[in-house]
């Protein structure tokens, strides 16, 4: 099994964005079609907060992005949430995740 699985999209990156980020992009897997960036990783650990920071840096007022971070390791997520000038952060344990679905449709 890898480590971790990392994968998430960006919307509103202009052409001169893409350009500024191209270099620091970590990922394996990049697609990008002139306004959404979607990239993807599947292997060891990957460090991500130079990138995601500097996407916070440069999204225009109506960009917002999303990465999950998936360590199958430690056995949790983490959901990023990226807005101009802003990273949300939430970790949650991946067992927590299965027992609260189990609990709400009572399996």
């Amino acid at each position: 099994m890898e480590d971790v699985r990392v994968y998430g999209d960006f919307h509103r990156i202009t052409p001169e964005i893409f350009e500024q980020i191209r270099d620091a992009i970590p990922f394996d897997q990049v697609e990008y079609d002139g306004d959404v960036l979607r990239v993807d990783h599947e292997g060891p650990y990957l460090i991500i907060d130079d990138f995601i920071e500097a996407v916070r840096d440069l999204l225009p007022e109506n960009g917002y992005g999303h990465i999950e971070y998936i360590d199958h390791v430690e056995w949790e997520v983490t959901r990023y949430t990226i807005h101009p000038g802003k990273i949300e952060e939430k970790t949650v344990k991946v067992d927590n995740v299965l027992d609260a679905h189990q609990r709400e449709h009572g399996l």
